[in-house]
């Protein structure tokens, strides 16, 4: 089975991955509760032929799936969790589905079901005698709050892997070349001291304790790096405004560029949660990083070669229903919300009116994708990956257009674009050694000074702040 062939079989299949993505996009569930995708997921790979491992430690909504034997042994990454409050009808005007429910506003029904179709399509080649190695499938729960990658990598369920591929929805197609934004999620857990409200001098309250500790995190902001990012959330207690509340909770997500630059950050923010204690006459309970992720080391190599299988692939075949339906999502946005959206995917300025974006354009050396993404695995092996067009030009990630978009063939169309991408990818990767070579001589060079450290305890369970 040629590449070309591969590329046949996943255009031939469009019609089962599309029903997939749909049936998942139908079903939106938060992280770690995905029981619908990771099913659907299973079933479809265990009727495929792959040895299929369902439920991971700490994860039950994690999918293992293996074909082949030998090496290289290369992973290709999914995902399939929602976002909440981002319920939404595949239509181009805002229609909620189910007021406040959650919807696939980042395109992980597509992400997931794209690395799927990509891992059944590598195994027809591999079944054919045309490539050897194994290739393995990752169902990843709760990415969104950077947890499933981290868990399973402190976990030891990458080792194996001589390289794994990756792909995002996006408004651009571009193999990456540069990072992303390190990331670190926390929970802040104050407690203090209940009382009746009209004795309240006789308590310590935890919510001021949060509030105050608000309050210095955003004048600390002045005296950090401008390129670290604060974004903070209070959590409810569920305690009536006449009684001083004991416990109060306050969940912080950090970025920055570098590792080092956070966690410096990071550090005088537990400062500034030490001072609102002293302040308020509570105690931090505890800081608990519930999710991590680090800057991408991403890999040139692999990033060529996708480059390569994007050019071969010919871009997304959006159709002109596709482009009618992209025209009306596009009339929604002012100018100045057009030009952003764009640069955010690093799409070139003179293609901003053409609707969808169906040439490649590689990210600029060292660019860096305002994300954060769970893939620290990418500091013990090799990782590539690539943005693939699933929405129109302007079209920001976890908003209703995303979601509406992800929903439609516009979508699908993205997702069998990035499929070829990956499958094509791993063809080239167990058919020419050299290429493999070239792969890991790269990774072998990038952290030669840097010394990876897993910022999850071996006690940690994964669980989601709610």
């Amino acid at each position: 089975m040629s590449k070309k062939q591969i590329f046949e079989f996943i255009d031939n299949n469009e019609e089962m991955f599309s029903k997939i993505a749909r049936a998942i996009w139908e079903h939106p569930q938060m992280a770690l509760e995905e029981t619908f995708a990771s099913d659907l997921h299973a079933i479809t790979l265990e009727e495929a032929g792959f040895r299929v491992t369902k439920g991971l430690r700490g994860l039950p909504t994690a999918v293992m799936a293996e074909y082949g034997e030998g090496r290289p042994v290369i992973g290709l990454l999914g995902e399939y969790d929602a976002l909440d409050g981002l319920s939404q009808d595949s239509c181009a005007v805002r229609k909620p589905l189910v007021e406040g429910g959650p919807g696939h506003g980042c395109g992980h029904n597509l992400l997931g079901t794209g690395a799927m179709a990509a891992a059944i399509a590598v195994k027809k080649a591999i079944e054919s005698g045309e490539i050897s190695g194994t290739v393995r499938y990752y169902g990843c729960p709760a990415e969104e709050e950077l947890i499933g990658k981290t868990f399973m990598l402190r976990d030891g369920y990458f080792d194996d892997l001589d390289a794994a591929l990756y792909w995002h929805p996006s408004s651009n197609n571009a193999p990456w070349k540069g990072s992303s934004l390190a990331c670190i999620s926390a929970v802040f857990t104050f407690r203090g001291l209940t009382a009746h409200a009209p004795q309240a001098h006789l308590g310590r309250s935890a919510l001021d304790a949060v509030e105050i500790m608000d309050i210095g995190a955003n004048y600390l902001r002045e005296h950090l790096p401008r390129t670290v990012l604060m974004h903070y959330s209070i959590l409810g207690n569920h305690i009536a405004p006449n009684t001083v509340p004991d416990r109060c909770q306050v969940w912080y997500m950090m970025r920055a560029p570098k590792r080092a630059e956070l966690d410096a950050a990071f550090a005088r923010l537990k400062e500034v949660a030490r001072g609102a204690a002293i302040i308020t006459g509570t105690e931090v309970q505890s800081v608990e990083i519930i999710g991590s992720g680090n800057d991408v080391n991403a890999n040139s190599a692999l990033g060529d070669l996708m480059g390569k299988n994007m050019q071969e692939c010919g871009g997304p075949r959006f159709t002109e229903e596709d482009y009618e339906y992209g025209r009306k999502i596009t009339a929604l946005f002012t100018e100045d919300q057009l030009v952003n959206g764009a640069r955010a995917f690093s799409v070139p300025m003179e293609h901003l009116h053409d609707v969808f974006e169906i040439g490649v354009n590689p990210m600029p050396e060292g660019f860096m994708q305002p994300m954060s993404v769970d893939l620290d695995m990418s500091w013990i092996l090799p990782v590539g990956g690539a943005n693939c067009a699933t929405w129109p030009i302007g079209v920001f990630t976890h908003t209703w257009q995303a979601t509406a978009c992800t929903g439609t063939a516009v979508g699908y169309h993205g997702m069998l674009f990035a499929a070829k991408t990956l499958a094509g990818t791993v063809y080239d990767l167990m058919h020419d050694s050299e290429e493999m070579k070239k792969v890991t001589e790269e990774f072998e060079a990038s952290k030669a000074d840097h010394e990876y450290v897993c910022p999850l305890s071996h006690e940690s369970v994964p669980h989601r702040v709610k």
